[in-house]
């Protein structure tokens, strides 16, 4: 028979997992984004190696030449690394927000972690949005997706839309690519900031900016989204 977890051992749950993360280091954005970069070369220098070996090219690189994609490759695993645990006391300042027991806390806890790599996979720098931001939706989704679904953490796939429960996970990826103010635009529409989707009046309220300025943000951020150089098809997305 299990035991069961009571509400008095949520906050006890949540300080233990605190103290786990107390002495991973934390990231400023600027050192999200280099971390990244290294991630993505880390990732070029796999492909490098993918190659050699698919051509059986190995014999024209000189041994110094392969150690060189070796490091870059181990230095991408660890800039990783560092982006994810730096990122942890995110998910649980998220989860500490629900008004739920402790069996559920510790299943949030599971998903948002499990969310945190996701993240990582999907996340491109190149838009200057840091990583700890991109993440964020990724972990509110997996915290949402098991408190619809208790048993499984799992729902039917969303479809794009305008509020945060039926955000495309292709559009959240693609988010990573717009550069920040862009991003801002399609987050508070979207209701990805923390609360709910705003309407076009209300996001330019909170800009400071009249609503024609919002709008034109708006329909930038969403063509930047259905450009075919993004990643995901988000052929689909019109202006919210």
């Amino acid at each position: 028979m299990g035991v069961d977890v009571t509400l008095d051992d949520r906050e006890a749950l949540l300080r233990a997992r605190l103290r786990d993360l107390h002495d991973l280091p934390l990231l400023s954005a600027g050192e999200e984004l280099a971390a990244a970069a290294t991630v993505a070369d880390g990732r070029a220098a796999e492909y490098e190696l993918a190659a050699i070996d698919d051509e059986g090219g190995a014999s024209t690189l000189d041994l110094s030449g392969v150690a060189d994609l070796l490091e870059r490759v181990h230095d991408g695993e660890d800039a990783r690394d560092r982006l994810v645990r730096s990122t942890r006391r995110l998910v649980v300042s998220l989860v500490r927000r629900r008004d739920v027991d402790g069996r559920t806390t510790e299943a949030l806890l599971t998903a948002g972690e499990d969310a945190l790599d996701r993240a990582a996979d999907r996340y491109d720098p190149t838009g200057g949005l840091p990583f700890s931001a991109f993440a964020r939706w990724w972990v509110e989704r997996a915290i949402r997706e098991v408190e619809r679904h208790p048993t499984t953490g799992r729902g039917p796939r969303p479809t794009a839309g305008s509020v945060p429960d039926a955000v495309d996970p292709d559009v959240l990826t693609a988010l990573g690519h717009l550069h920040s103010g862009d991003c801002r635009v399609i987050e508070l529409r979207l209701g990805l900031h923390g609360g709910p989707a705003l309407s076009g009046d209300d996001t330019a309220m909170l800009l400071g900016i009249d609503a024609e300025d919002e709008a034109d943000l708006e329909q930038r951020a969403v063509a930047k989204l259905r450009h075919p150089c993004t990643p995901g098809d988000l052929t689909h997305l019109r202006r919210l």
